[in-house]
């Protein structure tokens, strides 16, 4: 212990994550020579190379393969010490929060969230991450604050509901299918869909409910993740499921048509907030995740433009 500089252990942590000198700088708020310095003593150090080139990209040694998970629960174990106070001014803080979000959760969310702060917390900030990947630890929490996620995806930590959200069907104003005076279900066997990717295909609600109704659909457009799905679906003649909260978001600036589903086939979305046990009493953490249910009022639930129509089960 006495031969290491503890200032070095998030570099390293950054640098065997980033595995880039050029993204681990930025992430430190530092230069790449001084990066580049903090690299070459930890080489010394652990007598190994730690990153190697490998053609324009750079990769892990064994070594550090090795070393990267031991690393990553020092930093777990070390956030606390360091964060931790015995009270929290959000009026005098200056703290930046890092929250791990879907890209629909952080579409609806980051606007009303950064108004939050402004008027409880002007001197605090957001760093939005992407969701990590689920490796059954609590790991993540390394370098996060909050996880916002759907429930039912093994996201590990405590957590708690943060709202309900529920899917509803988006199609272009001029959708010709739809503009029918009562579109049905059957209508969406005639129509191209986008689909998006999610984290568990096995938990793909919108295929399911497509099922029960005994609808088949032409899949045209797959891609991760939901909060692209009203930009590729307007100006078109595809149809897609978006929770209600994004399809409202959309609407305010793209031309698009809202359907509900019939009451029985309706798909429900849980969203909850996770954290790192260790920060259950956090006045800090209290106080952003307090900031979240604060926001959810603000959220939107009526699209713009007309009026959502339902679906009706037959035509």
């Amino acid at each position: 212990m006495a031969r290491f500089d503890l200032n070095m252990l998030r570099p390293l942590h950054v640098l065997l994550e980033e595995r880039s000198v050029t993204r681990a700088a930025s992430r430190l708020h530092l230069s790449q020579p001084a990066t580049s310095a903090t690299l070459s003593r930890l080489r010394r150090h652990y007598d190994d190379e730690l990153l190697v080139r490998a053609g324009r990209t750079m990769q892990l040694t064994p070594f550090a393969r090795d070393l990267l998970p031991a690393v990553v629960h020092a930093m777990t174990q070390l956030k606390p010490v360091i964060d931790r106070k015995l009270t929290f001014d959000p009026l005098q803080s200056e703290r930046r929060f890092v929250i791990a979000s879907t890209d629909y959760m952080t579409a609806i969310l980051a606007g009303p969230l950064l108004e939050t702060f402004a008027k409880e917390a002007p001197g605090t900030s957001i760093d939005f991450a992407p969701q990590p990947s689920r490796d059954g630890t609590l790991g993540a929490f390394a370098s996060l604050d909050l996880i916002v996620g759907p429930d039912g995806f093994g996201i590990p930590g405590n957590s708690s509901e943060l709202f309900t959200d529920d899917f509803v069907l988006i199609a272009s104003q001029d959708n010709e299918v739809l503009a029918r005076t009562h579109p049905s279900l059957e209508d969406l066997e005639a129509l191209p869909h986008a689909v998006a990717y999610l984290n568990d295909p096995d938990q793909d609600a919108v295929q399911g409910l497509l099922r029960r109704a005994g609808i088949g659909n032409t899949i045209s457009a797959r891609l991760f993740g939901l909060a692209t799905l009203p930009l590729l679906v307007a100006g078109t003649q595809m149809v897609a499921f978006v929770p209600r909260m994004l399809a409202a978001k959309a609407s305010r600036t793209l031309a698009l048509s809202t359907f509900e589903l019939p009451d029985d086939l309706s798909i429900p979305m849980a969203e909850r907030v996770y954290w790192h046990p260790r920060d259950e009493d956090d006045p800090a953490i209290e106080w952003l995740r307090g900031a979240l249910e604060r926001t959810v009022p603000i959220l939107s639930r009526t699209p713009s433009g007309p009026a959502p129509r339902k679906l009706d089960r037959k035509p």
